[in-house]
């Protein structure tokens, strides 16, 4: 995801869709892959429009893995170095979470600023929050 920050003014808004795993008794999930910028999104230095060929990655790759592999999420750039979700992004993390078909009871959506990736939940009940980053001393 990294690849696709937007460290220079030509560099358009880019995105995709999380894909992985939920770890048995835990509340863990592994983000095994993400889906990158198709030829058919629309994007520009502050937007960006996911295609259905997203879709289209994602259920292939279920297939493939025989049915293992789950949508996790959906994460896309910001021009920031430290980025917060737009009212636009929100919405879109609205209907993704009451209309996509998904594993679990939330998704997870990472926005990649050009210094920082934070990184959002929105369960089905509608608690959006942010996740912190933890720090071990060990």
């Amino acid at each position: 995801m990294q690849a696709f920050a937007q460290r220079r003014w030509w560099n358009a808004e880019a995105g995709g869709v999380l894909l992985g795993r939920h770890l048995l008794d835990s509340h863990d999930v592994v983000v095994d892959e993400v889906t990158t910028p198709q030829a058919s999104d629309r994007r520009s230095r502050f937007s960006f429009f996911r295609s259905r060929r997203h879709e289209t990655l994602a259920r292939e790759r279920w297939q493939m893995q025989s049915s293992t592999m789950a949508y996790l999420g959906l994460w896309h750039t910001h021009p920031e170095s430290d980025p917060t979700p737009s009212g636009i992004d929100r919405n879109d993390w609205t209907q993704a979470v009451s209309r996509d078909t998904y594993e679990g009871n939330r998704l997870f959506f990472p926005i990649v600023g050009t210094q920082w990736i934070r990184v959002w939940t929105l369960s089905r009940r509608g608690t959006f929050r942010e996740l912190k980053q933890e720090v071990n001393d060990a």
